[in-house]
């Protein structure tokens, strides 16, 4: 089905079958507007098992009784309708590579027919495992409903449809929100203490010159850690690159020392399983117990301003004092990153590669510096 200037339909589709012998009971199909996501068209039909002696242990499955298929036609009679829905189309639907793709060629095989090809296929379990990650719980398509607290629809293979559809236009909102608005969207700074490793994931994020990004999440938001009192253990520090970067050393915890070197297992390995190649550098120097922090930058012709918020906390009179954005080249920030200093950090952590080296690095959003 082609659409005017809009592309060629999605034809979303869904098998209802008993459970442990897959016998098919149900073909249903959505015609799907690549470009607005709207349903144009439908088709659905029960199927009667070929087998004689199915009615005389059936008893029912999400609905269909022994009634319904009695009356349904058989698989061959309804072949020629579901192969013209489904050859040379764009496929989509949820845990179909496995399941039913599988089981489509199966009941073609059965009458000698050569079985629908597809064009392309959309899985949008392994698709939202990947890009949505498990923060809606196991990725089924009722668990991800549930997420989003739709009401509970038949079991059935046109409202399964529907609902995947459904389900991925709610995903991908959130994912483009986020990507769009992350700081009002996920602005919640945690301790390293609260940091829950079973619950800390990598999902990719986008590709930048060719180069994997990964995004480092726990629970359902992107993790950014709070540290207080943290020494400086080398001064700010230029970095005259494509990057423009400032940074400085400061003294890990233990606690924060073990939380980024689990990031570092999980994202090193999800950086090549999306064909990274870059030498992986640790983000935890070990030798010192020490990391690296950046301060954000805005590029203004060929001014480079910091971003990142910076405030003077003088415990004598207990009062703060905002640093206001100036030159990237201030001397003004070297006098406030001095060896022994501490600071309160707020901060990102970032996927890099560059010059053939990747790793995480830690980006400040906010540092508050103490002074006598």
């Amino acid at each position: 089905m082609e659409i005017d200037g809009e592309g060629e339909a999605i034809v979303f589709f869904d098998l209802e079958t008993t459970f442990q012998d897959r016998v098919l009971l149900e073909f249903g199909a959505i015609f799907v507007c690549p470009r607005r996501l709207i349903e144009l068209d439908s088709y659905s039909t029960l199927i009667r098992p070929t087998d004689p002696s199915f009615s005389d242990t059936f008893s029912g499955h999400h609905g269909i009784t022994r009634a319904d298929l009695a009356s349904a036609p058989l698989f061959p009679e309804v072949a020629d309708d579901i192969y013209q829905i489904l050859n040379a189309r764009i496929w989509a639907g949820h845990n179909i590579k496995d399941f039913d793709c599988p089981l489509i060629k199966e009941e073609f095989a059965e009458i000698g027919w050569r079985a629908p090809r597809y064009r392309q296929l959309i899985d949008s379990y392994p698709l939202l495992t990947e890009w949505f990650g498990k923060r809606a719980g196991d990725m089924k398509l009722s668990t991800l409903a549930a997420y989003f607290r739709f009401e509970e629809q038949p079991h059935r293979c046109l409202p399964d449809v529907r609902m995947n559809l459904e389900v991925l236009k709610h995903c991908g909102t959130v994912l483009f929100l986020e990507s769009i608005f992350p700081e009002v969207l996920q602005s919640s700074w945690i301790s390293p203490n609260e940091v829950s490793i079973p619950s800390t994931f990598a999902i990719p994020a986008s590709f930048y010159d060719g180069n994997p990004r990964i995004r480092i999440m726990h629970n359902d938001i992107d993790l950014k850690l709070h540290c207080s009192r943290l020494k400086v253990q080398l001064e700010i520090r230029k970095f005259d690159d494509a990057n423009r970067r400032l940074t400085f050393v400061v003294a890990a915890s233990r606690r924060l020392c073990e939380v980024l070197d689990e990031c570092d297992i999980l994202v090193e390995q999800r950086y090549k399983d999306c064909g990274g190649d870059s030498e992986w550098l640790p983000v935890v120097n070990r030798d010192y117990q020490s990391v690296r922090l950046r301060l954000k930058a805005r590029v203004d012709g060929n001014t480079v301003h910091w971003r990142t918020q910076i405030e003077r906390y003088q415990n004598e009179s207990s009062t703060f004092q905002r640093v206001e954005s100036s030159n990237f080249d201030s001397a003004e920030l070297a006098n406030l990153f001095i060896p022994g200093t501490s600071a309160d950090a707020f901060f990102s952590l970032e996927t890099f590669d560059y010059r053939e080296k990747a790793g995480i690095g830690l980006v400040a959003d906010k540092l508050i510096i103490h002074h006598q």
